[in-house]
């Protein structure tokens, strides 16, 4: 199961006055536990004003770089306690507990294909698009990328020095397209948020994308990423396998404060709960009305691995071994995942009186 490792800050940089590149170093001894696909993530645990916070930054590497380090870049939130931190007070040679790479944003490359890749990305979004975007043009010489970028203006691009260069260095096979949202643009098509409205106009502009068989990746705000998905899929026709998203925070039209008619409808029972961590079993009992079953396991005391306990990452994933669960929400598992008995812990509770999950997966 995941741990935490303690690495050394190497790098800790400005991107734009609202947010901060930083990267870790990986020590000979942990490249393997640490290798990662991209568009992955690393947990951060932190000690704040003597409260543990976690938090997922996405990673902005590709693995065709062959970096020694990883590099994340936070944005600094109104009150947020971790991005505060990480923007006003980190410093170089800090150590940091990071836990290894996780997350499921990626496909498969191959030499030998012909395809066009297309980044959706708003904000700090761009992340984990980037990651994707660059590790297909390394992997695949005869294929092809548009990046679509949305911010407030052209002051608030992030990662916009690295993109300037990729475009340099992979000339005629990376297209950036800048959108501002905040600011005036000679060409109204480039103002305004990515969203399905704006992409139909931007598809009517670059008329050389095959949109049915080009490959999607999207990540922004939890409105656009379903608003966009949803298109591509119901509209456009586009397979749902080609069409990737991260979310960063669950949908705000879910209200996570109060039980969905599914969950009330499941039976009140009492069940006994095996989790299995680090190749040790944990038992405890639960009724499947009460908290949720990391919930429970963290209540005991139990090493489980978790982050944003909002169905939204994969930190919290098992795989259920014996009984059934119910998943009151799910972000991050694929459809191929959850039928092979993946769940999200953090949302889970359990429908049989006996219950194993693995967390060694």
């Amino acid at each position: 199961m995941n741990s935490f490792y303690k690495l050394k800050t190497v790098k800790v940089q400005k991107d734009t006055p609202e947010a901060v590149n930083v990267a870790v170093e990986i020590p000979e001894e942990l490249k393997d536990k640490f290798r990662f696909k991209q568009g992955q993530y690393l947990n951060f645990r932190m000690m704040i004003n003597g409260n543990e916070e976690r938090r997922s930054y996405s990673i902005c590497n590709a693995p065709s770089e062959k970096s020694n380090t990883l590099e994340v870049l936070v944005k600094l939130l109104e009150g947020g306690r971790v991005s505060g931190y990480f923007n006003e007070h980190l410093h170089m040679d800090e150590i940091l507990e990071v836990m290894p790479p996780m997350g499921g944003f990626n496909t498969s490359y191959h030499p030998t294909n012909v395809k066009t890749y297309i980044g959706l990305a708003a904000g700090s979004g761009i992340t984990p698009v980037l990651s994707n975007i660059k590790e297909s043009l390394y992997q695949e010489p005869n294929s092809n990328a548009y990046l679509f970028y949305s911010n407030r203006s052209m002051n608030h691009v992030l990662r916009k020095a690295e993109i300037d260069k990729l475009v340099e260095q992979f000339k005629g096979r990376l297209k950036v397209v800048y959108l501002v949202s905040r600011e005036k643009h000679e060409d109204p098509v480039f103002e305004g948020r990515i969203s399905a409205e704006k992409l139909e106009q931007l598809f009517e502009r670059y008329t050389d994308i095959d949109i049915k068989d080009s490959t999607y990746f999207i990540c922004g705000p939890a409105e656009m990423i379903k608003g966009i998905a949803d298109y591509l899929k119901k509209d456009k026709k586009v397979p749902a396998i080609q069409v990737l998203f991260e979310y960063f925070t669950a949908p705000d039209e879910e209200n996570t404060e109060e039980m969905s008619e599914e969950f009330k409808a499941i039976a009140n029972i009492e069940s006994m709960v095996t989790v299995i961590i680090d190749d040790d079993e944990y038992s405890f009992h639960l009724n499947s009305k009460k908290e949720s079953i990391l919930d429970k396991a963290l209540k005991d005391q139990l090493p489980v691995p978790f982050a944003c306990k909002g169905g939204v990452c994969c930190t919290c994933k098992a795989q259920v071994l014996e009984g059934e669960v119910f998943m009151e929400k799910n972000f991050a598992l694929t459809e191929d995942e959850v039928a092979k008995g993946y769940v999200l812990t953090c949302q889970c509770h359990p429908t049989t009186n006996v219950v194993m999950l693995n967390y060694d997966v």
